[in-house]
């Protein structure tokens, strides 16, 4: 089971009125265990008055920078992004799991590809990491960023994005659409619907051939980008999304779920090497709650499918999983699932952590 380990807070600054950006220096003995690929994210856990905390944030550095960079947007009543916003400072540590998550890029250094990115508000965290390690991995390739934005006073990172601009002005496209501002062209304004995704596709990406597309934003927002893009052509398998909050649907299948018949079932877990045993009931919220209640602590961190911390296989029995928005069809099929999603169905399970 991956660890967390305390890493020091080297710079953290507002990166807009509304988010803040937090720089994170990696111990030196736990430093392979901090690679990562550009895309994936950084499980974290504070105590705030007395109770853990777990969320998952983005790395938006480029794959050979240090220290790492996240970026937060600080939400209304959010617990941990006002904690990050109003209580951390330079030298505190934040306890973190090494890199995780299967949204990110494979980079090659002798591919010639071009890359589309869609993101809306703070999804661009993870494409920036992209970007960055593409432009700087792969000289062959090139970067279009369609990026919505309510204002552009609010719009994250775009000083970043604008110097990478700069840097690789003939293989890198930058276009802004802002929903709340009135723009001198209209393919500037409005929201990523599945018309404006057209529009700018047609319009921007006349000549390129799309060898993949990474999409990061709310559900709605990716569904209709990810569909308005295979309509145009792409292969779906070439269309990659990642969701930075759970959606609503995960509430109802939840609910839903929970109607099954209140019996038990024999749970066993195999997590570095280690067999660990315990009841639960079929009802049970999940099979990382009922593990905790048996003073078990499997990894997890978003709780709402999305982020695939939990992820195990089956190797025995079989469960349901409530929701599923963080693993690949093909993972499924291989009997991968959400810890943090799923419930026995047969009276015995058998899950192993350790399969990769």
């Amino acid at each position: 089971m991956k660890q967390f380990h305390p890493l020091t807070i080297e710079r953290i600054e507002r990166e807009t009125s509304d988010s803040v950006r937090i720089a994170l220096a990696v111990p030196a003995e736990f430093e392979s265990d901090y690679e990562f690929l550009p895309g994936q994210h950084l499980p974290f856990e504070v105590s705030i008055d007395g109770k853990k905390l777990r969320r998952t944030y983005s790395i938006c550095s480029g794959v050979d920078e240090r220290p790492l960079e996240i970026g937060i947007r600080v939400q209304p009543g959010g617990a941990f992004s006002e904690y990050a916003a109003s209580q951390l400072s330079v030298g505190d540590t934040l306890d973190a799991m090494p890199p995780a998550g299967h949204f990110h890029v494979n980079l090659e250094k002798g591919n010639a590809r071009d890359y589309l990115g869609f993101a809306a508000g703070s999804g661009i965290t993870p494409l920036l990491s992209m970007i960055r390690s593409v432009l700087e991995t792969e000289p062959n390739s090139r970067f279009v960023l369609f990026y919505g934005n309510r204002k552009q006073a609010t719009t994250m990172f775009i000083d970043d994005l604008y110097g990478l601009k700069n840097r690789y002005p003939e293989r890198l496209q930058l276009h802004f659409v802002f929903s709340r501002e009135d723009q001198e062209f209209p393919i500037a304004a409005g929201r990523l619907d599945a018309d404006k995704v057209r529009e700018l596709y047609e319009h921007f990406c006349k000549g390129l051939e799309p060898a993949e597309a990474f999409v990061c934003g709310p559900d709605t927002m990716i569904r209709t980008v990810t569909e308005t893009l295979v309509e145009l052509g792409m292969d779906e398998g070439h269309v990659h999304s990642e969701r930075f909050g759970v959606p609503r649907e995960a509430a109802k299948a939840r609910a839903a779920a929970a109607e099954k018949a209140a019996d038990h079932a024999a749970v066993t877990i195999i997590m570095d090497g280690h067999k660990k045993s315990f009841e639960m009931r079929r009802d049970d919220d999940n099979i990382v709650d009922a593990a905790a209640d048996n003073g078990i602590d499997l990894p997890y961190s978003c709780k709402g499918g999305v982020c695939a911390t939990c992820r195990c296989h089956v190797r025995e029995g079989e469960v349901t999983m409530a929701t599923n928005y963080g693993l690949e069809p093909w993972e499924v099929e291989a009997g991968f699932v959400l810890a943090c999603q799923s419930r026995p169905v047969s009276d015995f399970i058998l899950l192993d952590y350790d399969k990769t």
